[in-house]
């Protein structure tokens, strides 16, 4: 176990019990079978990814140079799931996606601005130097990886959603290469580079914190809906190497537990997420190159909606600056949606087909950035660690 990484050590067991000592282990894990195949693909450079994408598609025996580290790989994903399983996930994923820009509205201003708090969970990225150079890169790549996920079906085996998650898990595996050769990193401190414990809080970002988000904005979701989406997070976070012990947890409750958690035994955020996490608002607000009057108030409303998503505490940490539109959003954004939802009800409108609309509609916006491969290369990984010389320990004093 991590001991400087792990805060309020005695009242996480307290409060959380067996789920406490199941997270100090989760920080010192990786995930060895990534780990292993891209030790072994590294040597192919740039072909590694399209060997990985011809054994997915035409198995691996259709690639006679693919090491046995990939096939080990591939062998481990987890099987399809029970058809009345794979019916709640996709009712499940379609309740949500069909909020759409709202649910963009999440992943900007929460699911991804929640990371900054954390200065270990940050530190794999920031040694990329991604994050403060490329900011709109990582969100569109963010957004894209989300929209092929929830495409009706698109986390079937063979679809877009299925294959660009196993790219994300082995980009993170050559992050954590690169991490661990780089002399620079310090395991006792940190934990593993995007280790078990990290991971899984991006999956509960994604899952539990969009729901709940998604709720205060005025959407509604049934029982089944939200058992589905915690059912189709626990499959995509199988597929991105979420180790089985956590895949249990993946549940609205104890993804609740893990958020109290992790928000507890975490370091606050340091300078370097206080910037990144002005750098994102700043980069969304400028997307589209809009004019200097309408780029200060959708910075205006982008702060208001993370202080309304994420709350004043977080916000403050943060240190972003309190906006009105925090006051303001809650007693607009929310009413609009209550009317448009119950007429959607009284239409009797398809959430699929809803959903399927604003995913095209999202899919549409986010290729107006041009900034992202069109298929399931959306992520890339990185050439060289860019900010290396600050964490790389200096030379000893003679």
């Amino acid at each position: 176990m991590s001991k400087s990484r792990i805060l309020n050590g005695a009242e996480a067991s307290r409060r959380h019990g067996v789920l406490a000592g199941t997270y100090a282990a989760a920080i010192m894990h990786a995930d060895p079978l990534a780990d292993a195949a891209v030790e072994a693909l590294h040597p192919f450079h740039g072909r590694w990814w399209p060997m990985v994408l011809k054994a997915l598609e035409q198995g691996i025996a259709a690639v006679p140079d693919a090491p046995q580290e990939l096939a080990a790989l591939l062998a481990s994903l987890p099987p399809e799931p029970k058809p009345e399983d794979r019916e709640k996930m996709e009712r499940g994923s379609a309740a949500v996606a069909r909020a759409g820009e709202s649910a963009g509205l999440v992943l900007q201003c929460a699911s991804l601005t929640i990371d900054y708090w954390s200065p270990p969970a940050m530190k794999p990225l920031l040694m990329t130097g991604s994050l403060q150079q490329q900011t709109i890169h990582r969100l569109a790549q963010t957004n894209a990886w989300w929209i092929e996920l929830h495409r009706p079906g698109g986390l079937r085996a063979g679809q877009d959603g299925y294959k660009t998650t196993l790219h994300v898990r082995l980009i993170h595996a050559f992050v954590r290469r690169m991490a661990r050769g780089s002399g620079a990193w310090d395991r006792a401190a940190w934990g593993e580079p995007i280790n078990q414990g990290d991971l899984f809080f991006q999956v509960v970002g994604f899952s539990k914190l969009m729901i709940d988000s998604l709720q205060r904005m005025g959407y509604w979701f049934t029982a089944e809906e939200k058992e589905g989406y915690f059912l189709f997070w626990r499959h995509t976070a199988a597929l991105l190497g979420v180790e089985k012990a956590l895949l249990p947890y993946v549940n609205e409750n104890d993804c609740g537990r893990y958020w109290d958690l992790w928000m507890l035994t975490n370091p606050e955020p340091d300078a370097d997420g206080i910037a990144l996490a002005a750098t994102t608002l700043e980069a969304v607000a400028g997307v589209g190159n809009p004019s200097a009057p309408m780029r200060r108030f959708q910075l205006w409303m982008l702060r208001g909606a993370t202080y309304w998503l994420l709350g004043w505490e977080v916000g403050q940490k943060l240190k972003i600056p309190w906006t009105q539109a925090g006051h303001i959003l809650p007693l607009v954004y929310k009413p609009a949606v209550r009317i448009s939802e119950a007429f959607a009800k009284l239409r009797g409108v398809d959430r699929g087909q809803a959903a399927a609309r604003a995913i095209a509609k999202l899919a549409r916006g986010n290729a107006a950035l041009g900034v992202v491969p069109v298929g399931t290369h959306v992520v890339s990984a990185p050439e060289r660690l860019e900010a290396l010389a600050k964490y790389k320990p200096g030379t000893p004093a003679p």
